[in-house]
């Protein structure tokens, strides 16, 4: 979104204020001006979507804006967990968006897609079934691999912890159909297991939304005769490809910037 910030010592040099004509909707002094309005919905024929959607639009815009003011006049924005949880939103955003810039207009090429496919390609002739293990915490998945290690009956955990049991508990899903590479759609996660051998268990492993995975390799099935690179799959590879690209990036531009930033650290609050 757009701010428009007039500056009073400067309001005869600039006239920021909006035109009445260019204000859609106000809520005691706030204005949603069409400038404004084109940034929530960009590239968008008013005409085609229907005055019903827009007045849905702006009715939402009005609620949030009542919510926001009455906010504001309990002083919510005053309280220091409030103000610490904003100062967090501004940081990561800004911080992010500072990412998104630099990193520009970073792509993957045809070529490297098709790279990546044929050192991958045998990998594609196979399908996997496997025995798995999803827990909600670091804690929980680092204790579990260590149980395994130890002796523990893998499937027996599974049954026990894995979360996948609170869907259905008489079929909590600890074995998996025969999955071919870029069903799990994390490329890294699915080039591990398919290097992984008959009876094989992975540590624990970062998965979706703060989860981790425990993987056993109950079996590898070869499934093709030849390897395709169909659009589907240069999709999956671009994207996994992009990702690691960014995260090189990431790494590379945050050590370039500690050069200018001095750093310390003390852990003596820590210990008090």
């Amino acid at each position: 979104m757009k701010y428009f910030v007039c500056f009073l010592a400067l309001v005869f040099l600039f006239n920021c204020a909006p035109k009445e004509e260019d204000v859609i909707v106000t809520v005691d002094g706030s204005k949603l001006t069409m400038d404004e309005f084109e940034q929530y919905v960009p590239d968008v024929d008013y005409s085609q979507i229907g005055e019903d959607r827009i007045r849905a639009f702006l009715d939402d815009w009005v609620q949030q804006e009542i919510l926001y003011l009455q906010a504001k006049k309990l002083g919510v924005d005053k309280e220091d967990s409030v103000k610490f949880v904003l100062d967090q939103y501004t940081k990561n955003f800004l911080a992010m968006e500072l990412v998104r810039r630099e990193f520009g207009a970073t792509t993957v090429t045809e070529k490297e897609i098709r790279d990546y496919f044929e050192q991958h390609k045998e990998e594609f002739l196979y399908a996997v079934k496997l025995g798995q293990i999803v827990l909600p915490t670091r804690e929980l998945a680092m204790r579990t691999s260590e149980e395994i290690k130890a002796g523990a009956d893998f499937f027996k955990l599974a049954r026990e912890r894995s979360l996948a049991r609170y869907e259905d508990p008489e079929n909590p899903r600890i074995i998996t159909e025969f999955l071919p590479r870029g069903v799990i759609a994390d490329f890294a996660i699915e080039e591990m297991i398919f290097e992984m051998k008959t009876g094989e268990i992975s540590e624990a492993i970062p998965y979706v939304q703060g989860t981790y995975l425990i993987v056993k390799l109950i079996d590898k099935r070869k499934i093709k005769a030849q390897a395709e690179l169909t659009d589907e799959v240069k999709g999956q590879i671009y994207n996994y490809l992009l990702a690691s690209k960014y995260q090189g990036f990431l790494t590379e531009y945050v050590d370039s910037l500690k050069e200018t930033y001095k750093i310390t650290t003390d852990l003596t609050p820590l210990k008090e």
